[in-house]
């Protein structure tokens, strides 16, 4: 008598429970989870997955909360970004909630003991953030996060919380309360981890590529270098979403911030109106910027080359014989815009019409964020 296929459901979750995405990737490219996870048994000699019980397992991790796979209609499909190190799936208090409050996620995450500065600056942010409709979404640790989470909460708006644990508690523990009011609130949380499992080095830095994956803006409001908030900032970075990093203070607490900043590899910023343009931001050629649009960064194959000082565009003709001692340095052939003189400009800035931008159309602008 055949064996009776295990589900999809229970395979992914069996699967999540001992692999990493990247170790399964290329079997899950040409079989299915539940032959995956029979494949991983057969050749497991320490006995370890035979003596695994899935849909049994399935059955009593869904008792606290459901776990959701990429077929439900409810898996954020950003988390496809991640490529080969896509989840296989997520257990998630708030399942109804979900595709909507991704579709406008905007992560807050920092240090775990903050500067005053920051803290301020977090629920500045998470405020501003949540009064304009994005889901701020962190991790419920102590500091920049757990205050971002409080802050929304402030608004009345609903939060959403990746954890690095199992979603049966929460990490801290002591944030409990917290929890409960995040999903109580029209909130949802979401974990790689199933009920029972408690945080680790390894499940911090998984949740904190996922906090970056699922968000369409990434803000750093503060942060140690090598901290889990920087695997969020990298990630992003890696996956190209808009990063704003808050300016570096000069306090060892921030040297995360610091290094992205130098690196140009964040937008540089304490202002909230600039998080709040972030979320709109799209990649458009020079020669299509019109008058207004708020130019971030030049866009290369590894992604976003933020500039110092981000600035309003006002696109005109190139003049070769302009003297401002930049026009004269454009040797190459085909359409060149100017796309600033003056202010915040002390010269020209002309660009090869067909070479990316990173901006925020004029139309998006509300509120400028820079003075022009």
């Amino acid at each position: 008598m055949p064996t009776r296929a295990l589900p999809e459901r229970a395979a992914c979750a069996a699967l999540a429970a001992h692999f990493a995405p990247g170790q399964l990737a290329a079997e899950l490219h040409e079989y299915t989870p539940a032959e995956v996870w029979d494949r991983r048994v057969r050749s497991d000699s320490s006995g370890l997955l035979a003596s695994c019980r899935p849909s049994e397992e399935l059955a009593q991790g869904e008792l606290t909360c459901p776990f959701v796979i990429p077929s439900d209609e409810e898996w954020p499909t950003a988390l496809a970004d991640l490529g080969p190190a896509c989840p296989l799936g997520l257990w998630v208090r708030g399942r109804e909630r979900l595709a909507r409050l991704t579709d406008s996620a905007v992560a807050v995450t920092g240090n775990r003991v903050p500067t005053e500065q920051a803290v301020t600056r977090a629920h500045d942010f998470a405020t501003a953030l949540a009064e304009a409709g994005h889901t701020v979404t962190a991790t419920l640790a102590y500091g920049v996060d757990s205050t971002a989470h409080q802050a929304a909460a402030e608004t009345g708006a609903a939060s959403l919380a990746v954890l690095p644990r199992g979603l049966d508690g929460a990490h801290p523990h002591t944030h409990a309360p917290l929890l409960r009011s995040i999903v109580d609130n029209g909130g949802a949380a979401v974990s790689l981890c199933r009920p029972g499992t408690t945080a680790s080095g390894a499940t911090l830095k998984a949740s904190a590529v996922v906090l970056a994956a699922l968000a369409r803006v990434v803000v750093l409001v503060e942060a140690l270098d090598h901290v889990s908030a920087m695997y969020t900032a990298e990630t992003a970075v890696d996956l190209h979403r808009p990063l704003l990093a808050a300016p570096a203070t000069g306090d060892v607490r921030s040297s995360g911030n610091a290094r992205l900043i130098d690196g140009q590899l964040a937008v540089n910023s304490p202002a909230t109106r600039l998080a709040l343009a972030l979320p709109h931001a799209r990649v458009a050629r020079a020669g299509d910027v019109a008058d207004g649009d708020l130019l971030l960064a030049a866009v290369g194959e590894e992604g976003a080359d933020y500039f110092v000082t981000p600035y309003i565009a006002h696109p005109e003709p190139f003049d070769p014989s302009c003297g401002c001692g930049v026009c004269c340095l454009v040797t190459a052939p085909g359409e060149v815009v100017v796309l600033s003189q003056g202010d915040l400009w002390e010269s020209c800035d002309p660009w090869p019409a067909d070479d990316p931008l990173l901006i925020v159309s004029a139309q998006r602008l509300t509120d400028r964020p820079l003075e022009e």
